[in-house]
C-alpha cells in the first residue's frame, strides 16, 4: 500500500481552499492508498470531514515562513512526516509549498501574475509599485522551481503559459470545478437571506484580492444610474465592508455578508440574478463553473483566461471600463432571452471542466506514477 501526503499547510485564502476541500473529500474512494494530509488551521472543517476516513490521516500544521522553509527548502515536522510515515510521493494543491520534500513532488499551480505580464492589473501600478511586483515574481518563480519537479494547472492557458517559464518541468491541466456541496441540496445551509430589493442582485463570491478589482462597482453602479435612471442594482459581496468602504449615498446597493461557508453559497446563488466577476487575473475562478451550475448568467472581464474557461456561457466587457461594465450588466438584465442563452451555454460548458471526481482521479494518478518511478529508480 502507498503512502501519500496531500500538502495543505500553505494554504491561508481562497479559492485554494475550496479546492483542497474538494480533494480531500474524495480520498475515502482511494482504499489502496494511505493518505498523510496536513491541514492548516483554515481547514478545520475540512479536517473535521475526512478523519473518518479509514485510509487517512490527518495532521494539523501551518508551515511557517522560517530561514529554513523559504531559503532551504526544509521543514522538520514535515520531513519526520516523509520518514516516519514512509511517504513515497506528496500531492501539493497549491504551490509554492516553500518545502522541498525528499520524494517525488507533485504541485498545484495557481500564480497568474507569474504568467500574464500583460494584464491591465499591472499596467495601473505606479513605478515603485512595478518594482515590488517584479521582485516578488522573482522569488516566487524561484520558490515554485525550487520545491517541485512535477506541476498541474486549471487552464490549458495557464499550463502553456508555465511551459515557457518553467522549460524543465512536467506539466498538465486538470481543470477547478464547483465543490461536491452544489450537487448535494440536503446539505446547504439557508443562514443567509438577503435584504429585500426590488432590482437586479450582482453576486461575487469572492475574496477581495486587488486583483479581483471590486472597487469597479463603485463606479458601475454611477454609471448605471446616470444612463438608466430607474434601473436599480445592487452588488453582493462575501468580504466585509470595511474591506472595500462605498460613498455613504451608494451604501443601498451593497451588501457585505462576510466571509462564507461553502454551504451557504448555493443559497446565495439562488438569491442572484447575475454573477459579476471583474478579475484581471486568474488561472481559473470556481465562481464561474459555480454560476453555471446553478443558472445564473455570468458578466465578466474580456481577457483571455476568462474567455478560455467561459467560451459562449458569458457577457463580456472591456476588463477596466466601468460603463462596458455597466452596459454589460444593464444587456444581461433586460434581455432575457439573452440572459438565458448564457445560462444554456453555461450548462453545457460544465461538461468541458473536470469535474471534482474526475479532479481527484487524475490527481491521485499522477501522484501513483511519480511514486513508482520514484520506487523503480531507487530499486536500481
Amino acid at each position: 500500500m502507498s503512502i501519500f501526503i496531500i500538502n495543505c499547510s500553505n494554504l491561508k485564502a481562497g479559492g485554494g481552499l475550496q479546492v483542497a476541500d474538494s480533494i480531500c473529500r474524495q480520498l475515502f474512494k482511494y482504499k489502496s492508498h494511505r493518505f498523510v494530509v496536513v491541514l492548516s488551521k483554515f481547514l478545520n472543517k475540512t479536517a473535521e470531514s475526512i478523519q473518518k476516513y479509514e485510509n487517512v490521516e490527518v495532521c494539523n500544521y501551518d508551515i511557517p515562513n522560517s530561514f529554513n522553509s523559504i531559503v532551504l527548502g526544509r521543514d522538520k515536522y514535515l520531513d519526520e512526516l516523509v520518514k516516519s510515515k514512509n511517504v513515497t510521493a506528496v500531492l501539493t494543491v497549491f504551490g509554492p509549498s516553500r518545502w522541498k520534500p525528499s520524494v517525488p513532488h507533485l504541485s498545484g499551480f495557481a500564480l497568474p501574475q507569474l504568467v500574464i505580464p500583460e494584464s491591465p492589473y499591472f499596467k495601473r501600478m505606479d513605478r515603485m509599485e512595478k518594482i515590488k511586483w517584479r521582485l516578488w515574481c522573482k522569488i516566487r518563480k524561484w520558490s515554485l522551481k525550487r520545491s517541485a519537479d512535477y506541476f498541474w494547472t486549471e487552464n490549458e492557458y495557464i499550463t502553456q503559459r508555465l511551459s515557457d517559464l518553467i522549460k524543465t518541468k512536467e506539466l498538465t491541466t486538470v481543470t477547478n470545478y464547483y465543490n461536491q456541496v452544489f450537487d448535494e441540496p440536503e446539505k446547504w445551509i439557508k443562514s443567509i437571506k438577503l435584504p429585500q430589493f426590488d432590482g437586479i442582485t450582482c453576486l461575487s463570491v469572492s475574496t477581495n484580492s486587488t486583483h479581483k478589482n471590486f472597487p469597479i462597482t463603485i463606479e458601475v453602479i454611477k454609471k448605471l444610474f446616470l444612463n438608466h435612471p430607474n434601473f436599480k442594482v445592487r452588488f453582493v459581496f462575501t468580504f466585509d465592508v470595511d474591506e472595500m468602504p462605498v460613498p455613504r449615498e451608494l451604501a443601498s446597493n451593497f451588501v457585505f455578508v462576510g466571509k462564507v461557508d461553502v454551504r451557504e453559497v448555493p443559497y446565495l446563488y439562488e438569491q442572484a440574478d447575475i454573477m459579476f466577476m471583474p478579475s484581471l487575473l486568474e488561472c481559473f475562478t470556481a465562481t464561474y463553473p459555480e454560476a453555471m451550475k446553478m443558472g445564473v448568467p455570468i458578466v465578466t472581464t474580456d481577457l483571455e483566461f476568462a474567455r478560455g474557461l467561459c467560451g459562449e456561457a458569458a457577457c463580456y466587457y472591456s476588463a477596466v471600463d466601468a460603463s462596458a461594465a455597466a452596459d454589460a450588466i444593464y444587456k444581461v438584465s433586460t434581455n432575457k432571452e439573452y440572459a438565458q442563452q448564457l445560462i444554456d451555454n453555461g450548462k453545457k460548458q460544465l461538461i468541458t471542466y473536470d469535474n471534482y471526481e474526475q479532479r481527484a482521479s487524475k490527481l491521485i494518478n499522477m501522484v501513483e506514477v511519480i511514486s513508482k518511478k520514484y520506487e523503480r529508480d531507487k530499486c536500481e
